[in-house]
């Protein structure tokens, strides 16, 4: 086998990530289309939202400048705005049962360094959310007004009493004056400071009376609500364009994830990293859905998996000749996969056909003495074979089967034994290859699966070239790893691999129209499957005794049963 491939880590790249969403893009097309589904029917089924919004103006109230307002007063205010006083009066105004939280209702927004302030309002109805928004406002001026009052009353209600308590003392003065006696001189100086001080207060008093009475609501209403009939939310479009973008990002990370966890192989790559060996084909997945149980290699010639089988048999006749190349016998070709259902079968099977039409003596022997379906890929109906020729002495080429292919026999697999292992690990099995090869070029061995029991292991031991077929985005790596082990401990000769059923194959050979002729395409040039230098291209040449691989396709033979050569 080649270099443990496998063992090298698993380093992803963008290359790596560009494959593996091109081969989860349903899977990102399915979140994307579910996430745009979601927020287009949120979209629809959420209840339109109305804002509008109220213009302030903060002005000073009594004596005070525009500009002596600060702005940590004007951020006071935006709190005063939603405050318990002023939702009092709101309650008051839309007569209802109990005090809103205005904290709720509205948000309240200082403008830049200005002195005004925005109340939005949000609500269901845009005729509801504009009432709400003006009454705020109305009421928050309001409140603003009372708050000017109150205090120049509360300051009148200081002067009134300092002028009280001030009038009382100088009544107190006049009496000890009245009086004979000493100190009058201090009572006199005492009555004249008290008498100033009550101007002052007369002074004082008149300047809050004449503020009180042109104290103003300490701001203006400058831009009231209007109702506006165009919704805030929800914003369809912009739901869609997010929707759209959580979507995608969703469905690639969850295309990602779900194949770095995908233990399937795909792509050729993977599947040699996992085996370890040569790809020595490629098989690409065709629709003709006929030809999948079927031989394509019969039944449509020129198909692109035709092609395929012919570039496989070119690159097994070359490890053919490489593993016997001081040897006259032909070479035994082993073909297995790691689990049923990898297209082991019909790959020996077309690989078999493939290598007659290149001028090959072939045998396609059916090692599968559980399961066998050789025979049934070539219309035949069980004739004896494999199993009945290892419990006779009678020669292998009696039991060849004509099926209608120049340079083709098979070796059907015969009646099921209770013993498989036994037989094909015998010394008799080792005689019936060997006469075979004798007067083969190349015989082609299915096997059962490498994992499914020890029938396989004891084939192996007895091929010049092993034949790995995997199946892609079937065919696991754990199990593909799991076969490059027991093949390397058995020490088995050349190792190849077949990618079946690509997706995406590499080279496109030919394109089959509807009347069943082949239209040349320009093809990529393939890479060399196999490394392979002239004296053994001219060994394996010199095998093809018989034929030149120009012989007119013929039909595996009549679906009847077809007996045996005697």
């Amino acid at each position: 086998m080649t270099e443990d491939v496998a063992d090298v880590p698993d380093r992803k790249n963008f290359s790596d990530y560009a494959r593996a969403l091109r081969r989860r893009w349903r899977l990102v097309l399915v979140v994307l289309v579910a996430a745009v589904a979601l927020a287009l029917a949120y979209s629809l089924a959420a209840t339109p939202q109305y804002v509008s919004t109220a213009d302030v103006l903060i002005e000073p109230s009594g004596t005070e400048l525009a500009t002596d307002i600060a702005a940590e007063e004007v951020a006071t205010q935006t709190q005063v705005v939603t405050s318990l006083p002023v939702a009092r009066l709101v309650q008051t105004q839309l007569s209802l049962d109990k005090t809103p939280d205005l904290t709720k209702l509205v948000t309240v927004q200082a403008l830049n360094t200005s002195r005004i302030l925005r109340v939005t309002a949000e609500d269901t109805s845009p005729d509801r959310a504009a009432d709400t928004a003006n009454t705020v406002a109305t009421a928050y001026l309001q409140f603003r007004q009372q708050e000017s009052i109150s205090r120049y009353e509360r300051a009148r209600d200081r002067l009134t009493q300092e002028e009280t308590e001030v009038d009382r003392r100088l009544k107190e003065i006049d009496r000890l004056l009245a009086k004979d006696g000493s100190g009058k001189a201090e009572l006199q100086a005492e009555r004249r400071n008290v008498l100033t001080k009550l101007g002052q207060i007369a002074t004082q008093m008149e300047s809050l009376t004449d503020q009180l009475t042109s104290v103003g609501s300490g701001g203006e209403l400058l831009r009231s609500a209007e109702a506006d009939h165009d919704p805030v939310s929800p914003q369809t479009l912009l739901n869609v364009i997010l929707g759209a973008l959580f979507g995608l990002l969703l469905g690639l990370g969850a295309a990602i994830l779900r194949d770095r966890f995908d233990d399937a192989v795909h792509g050729e790559e993977s599947v040699r990293q996992a085996v370890g060996a040569v790809v020595v084909g490629r098989v690409p997945a065709w629709p003709e859905r006929a030809y999948r149980d079927d031989l394509v290699t019969v039944e449509n010639p020129h198909a692109p998996a035709s092609e395929e089988y012919q570039r496989l048999a070119v690159n097994v006749r070359f490890m053919a000749a490489t593993a016997r190349a001081a040897d006259t016998h032909g070479a035994v070709v082993l073909t297995t996969s790691g689990q049923e259902g990898e297209g082991k079968t019909i790959t020996s099977c077309n690989l078999a056909v493939a290598a007659a039409r290149l001028g090959l003596r072939v045998v396609m022997v059916d090692g599968d003495l559980r399961r066998g379906a050789v025979s049934a890929r070539f219309g035949l109906d069980d004739p004896p074979g494999l199993s009945d020729l290892l419990v006779s002495e009678d020669k292998a080429s009696s039991y060849l089967i004509d099926v209608g292919v120049d340079n083709l026999d098979v070796l059907a697999a015969g009646t099921a034994p209770p013993n498989p292992a036994a037989l094909l690990s015998s010394g008799r099995m080792r005689l019936v290859l060997s006469e075979l090869a004798a007067e083969a070029d190349l015989v082609i061995l299915d096997s059962p699966p490498v994992l499914t029991g020890a029938d396989s292991l004891e084939l192996a031991t007895l091929a010049d070239v092993v034949i790995v077929v995997t199946r892609d985005r079937v065919s696991r790596r754990r199990q593909l790893v799991a076969v490059r082990e027991t093949l390397r401990h058995l020490k088995v000769g050349a190792v190849g691999i077949v990618c079946n059923a690509l997706g995406d194959s590499p080279r496109a050979a030919y394109a089959h129209d509807v009347r069943g002729r082949a239209t040349r395409e320009p093809v990529e040039k393939a890479e060399e499957s196999a490394v392979v230098d002239p004296a053994v291209s001219s060994a394996g040449s010199e095998r093809s005794t018989e034929g030149s691989g120009s012989a007119a396709p013929r039909s595996p033979g009549a679906r009847g049963r077809r007996q045996p050569r005697r």
